[in-house]
């Protein structure tokens, strides 16, 4: 007879906070709903079960009857349900406030709904860092889930790992299981009968009641990759695995997590270092060393020695993500921002109704989904990042309405917010709050409150390991595979030709970004960072003053330059004064450029970058008020001369941003794309509108030259019949 094996079955489901509602009802009419009405046939199949609190508020208000047939089946001893962050945090880079606060939301409604006391705690992304075991002690959780990689990075082979174990930080305590990831990959894009000859070796190489197979991954591969449900439910994978794990139910035994805790005694203690899954601690790395991991992976995968190069090679640090993406680093720190808002609030106002209003939007904006990249990470998805920012600007538009509102003078403040140790300057009034990086001098984040929204939220394009083989994957596989695979393993792209979008900036994209350029340069170099900057203004950082002036706040910036042109270099003083008024949602800015020395010859463009989320849509377009064009359209590129005026219109949002130059420009307009790999393939996605008006100067020694632009952030205009002009 074969030794007896235990099996845990654990999912996990998740959506990301602001991702569409459509989406979110093909992963539960395709994965979610299926598995569960499946397992509820096998009432001798118990399994852990982790939703996300996005997922339970998603559940109640659409779908209160998956929470019913849970119940039944939690009454009858088949379910455990997992606790986790309630938002999907990713704990470890979030406070400890709001990591106890996250982790208590959850075993509330989980002791509400279900009547049940939480014990484990789903990891998001299984990201561990070592001081994790004190909070979930504190949390009172006595286990946690983490991949096998994490083991092995250590020293641990397979064969040590068929059980669990004991880990602290502090003296406080909790247990670790470690996900066998060969299962991951087996489960379900194998047939069944190689899952139970897995866990005969399983039985094999363990020892006592330490025989223990965990199985804990996403629920979303039960029918929402590609081919999965085809597969699990066109034919029968998931109950052809019920029934093969019950016909071998002599020697498998299935079983919980908790189960397993009160029945078996920890392998051992254990201290583990900073890791994900693999895949996860590979995408996290920078491009240079990326190349040097594939190229190790690709040598030892050569190797009959080492069946998996992941066990002795190791990838990032999953906070290197926020060095990687400025974006990310820059909407963590904002969130940090606001966290330490709503905290100073509670320790003044107390915990009353706003405080909770202010902190539901918070856990809302600490979702993961949008800090990070890779197959499943949403920073690349504009719509995930906006999501985060509206929380936010809610947050804060609450506490601020709670502390007695914002003045009728705009204020003016200063910090270092994203930890880059140079300050950056907010001024911020009740219609409008802007965020200006003192490098650069540049307009890093300008926030509506009414709606709350990020109105220049963009991406820089920046080259990824994949763009390399997006032209050989296109000549092999031009559209989505119905093949059921491991979502690891599949490459396609989603239109054709993508290779030809692929430009990358020498410049983080942001606002009111100031370029001296040569007068020969086009909009087509420079929409494609295909030309020479002639100005040493970019990125470095300018002297500022903050004032009060009349009924607004004014940042005064002022930088000494060098231009380098063809026919010479010339001295630069460049002063720009930035005022956002108190009466009225407007942000002026005015810009003196006086010749310290030298000819001086050349266009100054100022860009600025608006991101209203969708690049084709009929309800969102430009509007230029004194002619028509054909294209209107966001995402269009084009080039008008003389203009004094251009509107992006909004219908959806009811805003409508007018830019006004003086004197009237040369004005390029054109969109940011970028090219990403996602779990459905290579995408190009609408990053944003960059709207440049360009001047031409030509001034001798001491001369000096003048042009501004001003900002407002409206409703949409509608005219007199009631019909938005266009």
């Amino acid at each position: 007879m074969d030794k007896k094996v235990t099996f845990i079955l654990g999912l996990h489901n998740h959506q990301p906070v602001g991702n569409f509602n459509h989406v979110i009802e093909e992963a539960f009419q395709n994965a979610y709903l299926p598995f569960l009405e499946v397992l509820n046939d096998y009432p001798d199949i118990p399994f852990a079960l982790h939703n996300s609190g996005v997922l339970w508020d998603w559940y109640e208000t659409e779908h209160p009857e998956y929470i019913e047939l849970l119940m039944r089946m939690i009454s009858r001893g088949q379910v455990e349900i997992m606790s986790g962050g309630y938002y999907e945090p990713i704990l470890s880079v979030i406070p400890e406030r709001d990591r106890q606060g996250q982790l208590a939301m959850m075993k509330d409604y989980i002791l509400g709904r279900f009547g049940t006391v939480p014990r484990g705690c789903w990891l998001t992304e299984r990201i561990w860092e070592p001081h994790l075991p004190k909070t979930l002690s504190d949390a009172g959780l006595s286990y946690v889930i983490v991949d096998d990689s994490h083991f092995k990075s250590t020293g641990f082979l397979s064969s040590e790992m068929r059980g669990f174990f004991m880990t602290e930080e502090d003296g406080a305590y909790t247990h670790v299981f470690p996900i066998d990831k060969k299962l991951r990959y087996l489960i379900p894009f194998s047939e069944p009968e190689n899952a139970i000859r897995h866990f005969r070796e399983v039985a094999r190489e363990g020892s006592n009641d330490h025989r223990i197979a965990v199985l804990a991954d996403d629920g979303e591969k039960f029918g929402l990759w590609p081919g999965t449900h085809e597969l699990c439910y066109g034919r029968s994978w998931l109950r052809r695995f019920c029934e093969a794990l019950l016909d071998n139910r002599e020697w498998i035994e299935i079983s919980t997590f908790s189960r397993v805790l009160d029945a078996c005694q920890p392998i051992g203690i254990v201290y583990l270092p900073t890791a994900s899954y693999s895949e996860m601690m590979e995408w996290a790395l920078p491009l240079r060393a990326q190349e040097r991991y594939k190229k190790v992976e690709h040598l030892l995968a050569g190797n009959d020695a080492f069946q998996e190069p992941a066990d002795v090679i190791r990838g990032g640090f999953w906070r290197n993500f926020l060095v990687k993406y400025e974006e990310s680093n820059w909407m963590h720190k904002r969130m940090l921002f606001v966290s330490d808002i709503v905290e100073r609030y509670r320790q003044s106002a107390g915990a009353d109704t706003r405080f909770e209003q202010a902190r539901h939007h918070l856990y809302q904006a600490q979702c993961n989904c949008a800090y990070w990249h890779g197959l499943f990470g949403g920073l690349y998805l504009p719509h995930l990042r906006s999501a985060v920012y509206t929380h936010l600007i809610e947050a804060e538009r609450v506490i601020d309405e709670a502390a007695g509102g914002t003045e009728c003078v705009p204020e003016g403040r200063r910090g270092d917010i994203d930890g880059d140790g140079v300050e950056e300057v907010i001024l911020a009034s009740r219609y409008l709050q802007a965020f200006f990086k003192t490098r650069g001098a540049t307009l890093r984040e300008l926030d509506a409150f009414s709606p709350p929204f990020n109105l220049t939220d963009t991406l820089t394009r920046r080259e990824e390991l994949y763009h390399r083989t997006i032209s050989e994957v296109g000549e092999q596989s031009p559209g989505r595979t119905e093949e059921a695979t491991s979502i690891h393993n599949i490459s396609h792209v989603k239109e054709r030709d993508l290779e030809r979008y692929l430009s990358y900036d020498f410049h983080l994209r942001s606002s009111l970004r100031d370029h001296f350029i040569e007068t020969d340069v086009d909009l087509d170099s420079f929409a494609s960072a295909q030309y020479r900057e002639a100005g040493d203004f970019l990125d470095n950082e300018y002297l500022f003053d903050v004032q009060r002036t009349g009924d607004g706040a004014t940042i005064v910036f002022e930088r000494k330059g060098t231009i380098s042109l063809e026919k010479g270099n010339a001295s630069v003083l460049l002063t720009k004064r930035v005022s956002l008024s108190g009466s009225a949602p407007e942000l002026e800015v005015a810009y003196t450029v006086k010749n310290l020395g030298g000819k001086m010859e050349c266009c100054f463009a100022v860009e600025s970058i608006f991101n209203l989320l969708a690049g084709n849509a009929p309800d969102r377009y430009f509007r230029f008020p004194d002619r028509k064009i054909r294209d209107t359209y966001l995402q269009s590129t084009g080039e008008e001369a003389d203009v004094g005026s251009i509107s992006i219109v909004d219908k959806w949002l009811n805003v409508e941003i007018t830019l006004t130059f003086n004197p009237t420009s040369l004005l390029w307009r054109f969109p940011i794309e970028t090219i990403s790999n996602s779990e459905s393939g290579f995408e190009r996605i609408y990053q944003g509108s960059s709207i440049v008006p360009v001047w031409h100067i030509d001034l001798k020694r001491g001369g000096r030259a003048e042009c501004g632009i001003r900002v407002s952030v409206r409703p949409v205009h509608v005219s007199r019949r009631g019909v938005v002009s266009r």
